[in-house]
Formats: C-alpha cells, structure tokens, sequence
C-alpha cells in the first residue's frame, strides 16, 4: 500500500501550491467563461450591405425593398452611385454592396412568364473575412432565386435529423474547452513529477522498500483524482452557461475520463525524458499548444489542410472532442461511440504502458 501513502503525498502537493492549482483550473476556466460570455447569447452575424439600384423598376425596387431586408444576416443601406459605395467599403461602413443593373426588371418578368432570362448582379465584397463573404454570397444567391422563382438543378435528398434541442454555439464549443482543460494535465502531471525528482525524493525513497511502480501508481492516483475533479467541474462550469447535455452524462465522463488518463500518461512519458522542472515545463507547453490547435479544441477540425487533419487524429483528442459531442449535443448512445472510445482506450493503456517503462528506467539511473 506504498503507492497509496505516495499518492496521497503528491495530492498534498499539489493543492499546497495554489499558484499551479489555480493555473490547472483557471486557464480552461478563463476560456469557458470567455466563450460563455461571448456565445451563450442568441446573438447572429450581420453584414451591412449596400444596395444601389440602377433598374427603377417596380421589380428591381421590390428585389431592393422587400426580398433584400428579408434576409437576417442584412442591414441594408441604399445607396446612390458606385464610386460612393466603394468609398464606404474602404472605410469599413459597409461589408459588400450590391448593384442592380439596368433590365433587371425584364429578365426577371420572363422568369416568371415561363420564358428563358438571365439575371446578372454585380457585388463588390470585402475579401479580408473569407468567411462572411462567403455567407454574404450564399444568402444573396438564395434570395434571388427565391424571388425570381428559379428551381435549382439539383436533386437532393434530404436526410432530415431529429434533434430534440436547438444547439447553440456553447453547446458547440464547450466540449472542446473541456478537453483542453483535460489536456494541461499534460504539464501539470509532467511538473509533478519532475520536481520531485530533481529534489532528490525519489532517490531518497528508493533507499527504501519502495519500488518505481510505487511511485507511478501513486502519482497516478493523485493525478487521476484531479482529472475526475476537474472534469466534475468544467461540465458544470459549462451547464451554467447554457449546455444542454442530451445524452447520457455518466458516457459522457467516461470520454473526458479516458481522455484525462491519456494527458497524464503523455505527461509521464515527458516527465522520463525531462532533466529539470524548467525543462518539462517547456517541452509539455511546446507538445500541449499545437495539439490542442489540430485537436479542433476552438473550432472544428474540418475547416483545416488533411494533414493537420491527419495529425490530430494521430492523437487522442480530436477523437474525444468529436465523440463527446455525438453524446452531448446528440444524444448518440455507446454503439455510436464505440470506435472513439476503443481508440481513447488503446492510446490510454500504451501511453501509461511506455510512460511507465521510460519514467522507471530514469527513476533509476
């Protein structure tokens, strides 16, 4: 029971330092309230958008009028000429603006005679925001075929999907921050344990009967009680502002707890190759923040090249981010988690497997 009387030890030294106690809470605290504060509301992008009609037509006046103010995303403004509307983009006053050109009218009314017509607008955009030009395009291309009652050529079956809730962005983001949390564990465990180390108390420890399996399960227990509080923690951190947990709760913690043990583990292997607690910290920090950048903690993964795609994959937490959502937002059960929760289980077992080989071995050199 060596291990027990061990790990309670470093738990002791853990919460004696409340520099680093509230570094391992705070940091994903300071995050989650950031993004709670900023995305619990039911808030939406808008675009100020000009508008300049050069058709004066009752048609191209309703298009200006009526279709345009109809969109959400558009506060229009109306505009006289172009040169004017182009001064107000330089200086940030408008997003895009939009001219409707001179026959716009009549193509429209042979759309709606049955008769073939083209119908042509010219938009001038801001390209720095790729992302609100894109949707700016979209929703104008939407309610233009809208109004000139233009099918798309395109068949599409829908797949509807039954989602009791409307999700919202913390509810999209806060298992991501969850994870995050789960991965400072990684300096955290590696400090824990290198500090020890470089002030000798282990060499000192085994002069006694103690073994080097004692002092991995201790710091294991110590660790691993502070991932189970940590996680109580952010998921109610995180119902507070506003995520709705559909599914089961209990699956839920077994993801983050699996992904837990993965961060301690990693910290472990680090702790074995680490000289000094200077040097752990550099080496965990350096490994942790690029991780959680591919590991889709702040936005989904989807959005980047396939080989950081690639990368994240390789590891953990992309996995326990995308399968806790399945849980969380979905309501998905174990059989549609299962293949995530197998990998966090392999990479949990041969991460503690090769930490406990490599800290043992520089437990006695």
């Amino acid at each position: 029971m060596r291990f027990w009387q061990l790990g309670i030890r470093a738990l002791k030294e853990t919460y004696r330092d409340p520099m680093a106690l509230g570094f391992l809470l705070g940091f994903p605290l300071m995050f989650m309230l950031l993004f709670g504060f900023a995305f619990s509301g039911e808030g939406s992008a808008s675009y100020q958008i000009g508008v300049i009609d050069e058709d004066q037509t009752p048609v191209s006046i309703a298009f200006a009028d009526e279709a345009l103010p109809d969109v959400p995303a558009y506060e229009i403004s109306y505009i006289n000429t172009p040169d004017e509307a182009l001064t107000k983009l330089k200086k940030s006053d408008i997003r895009a603006y939009i001219i409707i050109p001179a026959g716009f009218g009549e193509e429209v009314n042979k759309l709606w005679a049955g008769e073939n017509g083209n119908i042509y607008l010219d938009v001038t955009y801001d390209e720095s925001d790729i992302q609100a030009a894109g949707e700016i395009l979209s929703q104008l291309n939407a309610v233009c075929r809208a109004f000139a009652k233009i099918e798309i050529p395109l068949s599409i079956n829908a797949q509807p999907v039954n989602i009791e809730n409307k999700i919202t962005n913390i509810d999209f983001i806060s298992p991501g921050i969850i994870v995050f949390g789960l991965l400072i564990l990684i300096p955290t465990s590696a400090r824990i344990m290198v500090r020890d180390k470089e002030k000798g108390f282990m060499s000192r420890m085994l002069t006694t009967p103690s073994r080097p399996v004692d002092f991995i399960l201790g710091y294991s227990l110590s660790m691993t009680f502070i991932c189970i509080i940590q996680i109580i923690f952010f998921m109610l951190l995180g119902y507070l502002f506003g995520m709705d947990i559909t599914g089961n709760i209990a699956l839920a913690f077994l993801i983050f707890f699996l992904t837990g043990l993965s961060s301690i583990g990693i910290g472990m292997v680090i702790a074995g190759f680490s000289k000094s607690e200077n040097q752990s910290e550099s080496i965990s920090w350096f490994f942790s923040m690029p991780l959680a950048m591919v590991s889709g903690t702040w936005f989904s993964i989807q959005f980047m090249p396939d080989i950081l795609k690639g990368l994240g994959y390789a590891f953990p937490y992309s996995h326990a981010i995308e399968a806790s959502r399945l849980v969380i937002l979905r309501g998905a059960d174990f059989s549609a988690v299962s293949s995530e929760i197998g990998i966090l289980a392999v990479w949990t077992v041969a991460i503690f497997a090769l930490g406990t080989i490599i800290f043992g071995r520089t437990m006695r050199s």
